[in-house]
């Protein structure tokens, strides 16, 4: 349930703008990485929801390279799916962007936290950040080879991601930081969550 009430709170962020990020670019770069962060999240949402249910997952259609085989199929799907993967690609550099340029600072209530939390909200979220755009990276790529070699079954998600990286020389070492990354990410949320900024609609 947090995982898909977190999905949909991106979803809205991105697509109703309640925060009024606007539409320059730089406001709709956020609000793009809003929605995918949505998406992102729903499909390890949607799985968990599968396993607690009990329902078996032959048949479903729900993993990557059924959906891509499925966009593939329509008209002009093959570019588009190539253009998605490449927006993807793009969203995970954005988050390289945050982790180096730390700007998720500007959402937090920096005057209500210590000098020592500031300190390691800033490190965490730089490691959180970093995390995702490996994983958002590795998905995008994969996502325009499926395309370009017209065989849906390279498509990887989430897990599919994580395991490609485990794979690679010093996987383990690469999986274990990414891993960490992602912890410090989740750890993020819960400084978000306390000491976000709300702006009065």
């Amino acid at each position: 349930m947090g995982l898909l009430a977190y999905a949909l709170w991106r979803l809205f962020q991105g697509l109703l703008d309640p925060e009024k990020e606007g539409t320059n670019l730089r406001g709709i770069a956020k609000r793009l990485d809003h929605s995918l962060n949505g998406l992102f999240h729903a499909s390890p949402a949607s799985g968990a929801g599968v396993l607690v249910l009990g329902v078996s997952g032959g048949g479903g259609g729900g993993s990557p390279d059924d959906w891509t085989a499925r966009f593939m199929a329509q008209p002009f799907g093959r570019w588009l799916t190539v253009i998605l993967g490449l927006v993807i690609v793009g969203i995970g550099l954005f988050q390289f962007y945050k982790a180096y340029k730390a700007d998720f600072r500007d959402e937090l209530k920096l005057g209500e936290m210590s000098a020592r939390e500031d300190t390691w909200a800033t490190r965490v979220g730089r490691l959180g950040y970093a995390a995702r755009g490996v994983v958002l990276g590795v998905i995008g790529t994969f996502l325009v080879q499926a395309a370009l070699q017209t065989e849906p079954d390279k498509a990887r998600g989430l897990g599919g991601a994580l395991r490609t990286l485990a794979r690679q020389p010093f996987g383990p070492y690469v999986l274990g930081a990414v891993a960490l990354g992602l912890v410090a990410y989740g750890a993020f949320m819960f400084v978000m969550a306390r000491y976000r900024k709300i702006k009065p609609t």
